[in-house]
């Protein structure tokens, strides 16, 4: 089986926007395009999906290679790719969102800033590190890696829940000139900045109804951090089938008003890429890759894939493609199931596949 018309496409992409070497860009070109018809994690699934008459085992060791290769990494490979990505995005405000999930239960988490785009979120750093909640530090510190990346002078809302919703995490942001909109925690102490009587943020008046805003507050007992605009809504909160939370509870440096919470929802994003990543797409946390390192590459293989998914699926909706693969009167793909499926139409059957990387607004 050979896969000329998509590999050469894929192949310019890499050329055009990662700077490594032609035989370097040509075995990761041959990972992605294995990764996409696979549509699992699973090495042997994967090798399953190389085009070279080889043994089965002989293709899995050739992936465990390439996946332990130094050049491997986010920095040579994934950053000038969503770098360039990221200068060609013209819209008015870049949505951030940063978030954590489980790659293997009670083990290993994947920490990520990502690009809110179109009910997505694009991965554009991240690192794995192990099962628990982060310390402002180590989300500055990623943060830090996102703002190298983005270009410069660009409007940046960064959105948050409550692990994220620190006073020293909102304070960075306020230094870096982004606005936020970063869950608070009940228990949280808030007080006008005109008045000195505090109270808790579970005391404000909230009905199924109704939500509650407060301007121009300062939050929490041992910083008193300020001003911030507050606001909280009914919405029940489950994890694992249990109900946890009726009420949601943010903070935010943007003024308030009934747009608000619209502006907020583009957080759940996030959401949808991990589930891409996981239980609706590649089956993640079933690779049984033990090793850190091949695991990194993977995610990262992934990544890119998925990046470049979404371009296409984009692309596919601006050029009026969208009916050859969701016909169906009202869309029900998501722009990465669109893109994914037209990618694996065009290598079975070597069909036109187009030399884009670049968001459409």
């Amino acid at each position: 089986m050979q896969y000329d018309t998509t590999e050469n496409s894929l192949q310019a992409v890499f050329q055009r926007l990662i700077p490594l070497s032609p035989a370097q860009l040509s075995r990761l070109r041959t990972l992605a395009i294995a990764v996409m018809l696979a549509g699992e994690t699973h090495l042997t699934k994967i090798a399953r999906q190389i085009p070279t008459p080889t043994q089965q085992d002989t293709r899995k060791r050739w992936i465990q290679r390439l996946l332990d290769a130094p050049f491997m990494t986010q920095t040579y490979v994934y950053e000038p790719y969503i770098q360039s990505i990221l200068h060609t995005y013209n819209a008015p405000q870049l949505h951030l969102t940063m978030d954590r999930t489980d790659i293997r239960h009670h083990d290993l988490d994947l920490l990520s800033v990502n690009l809110s785009f179109r009910g997505r979120a694009l991965p554009i750093v991240w690192e794995l590190r192990a099962t628990g909640m982060t310390s402002a530090e180590t989300q500055k510190q990623l943060l830090s890696r996102c703002q190298r990346l983005i270009p410069a002078g660009r409007p940046v809302i960064f959105h948050g829940d409550n692990e994220f919703g620190s006073v020293a995490l909102m304070r960075w942001l306020r230094q870096q000139g982004w606005d936020f909109i970063v869950g608070q925690a009940a228990k949280n102490y808030a007080r006008s900045m005109t008045q000195q009587v505090p109270y808790q943020l579970d005391e404000l008046p909230v009905t199924p109804t109704r939500a509650a805003y407060r301007s121009r507050v300062a939050l929490t007992k041992a910083h008193w951090f300020g001003p911030v605009n507050v606001f909280a809504f009914y919405q029940p909160v489950y994890h694992r089938n249990r109900r946890k939370q009726d009420v949601r509870y943010y903070s935010t440096s943007l003024p308030l008003a009934p747009s608000i919470r619209r502006v907020g929802k583009r957080r759940w994003g996030v959401e949808c890429f991990y589930k891409d990543l996981k239980s609706a797409g590649w089956q993640l946390p079933f690779s049984q890759i033990q090793a850190p390192q091949r695991l990194e590459s993977l995610i990262l293989t992934l990544n890119l894939v998925y990046t470049w998914a979404i371009c296409v699926g984009r692309w596919l909706c601006k050029t009026s493609r969208r009916s050859i693969v969701d016909n169906k009167p009202k869309r029900h793909l998501s722009l990465f199931r669109l893109g994914w499926d037209w990618l694996v139409h065009c290598i079975r059957c070597q069909g036109f596949v187009p030399d884009i990387s670049i968001l459409y607004s």
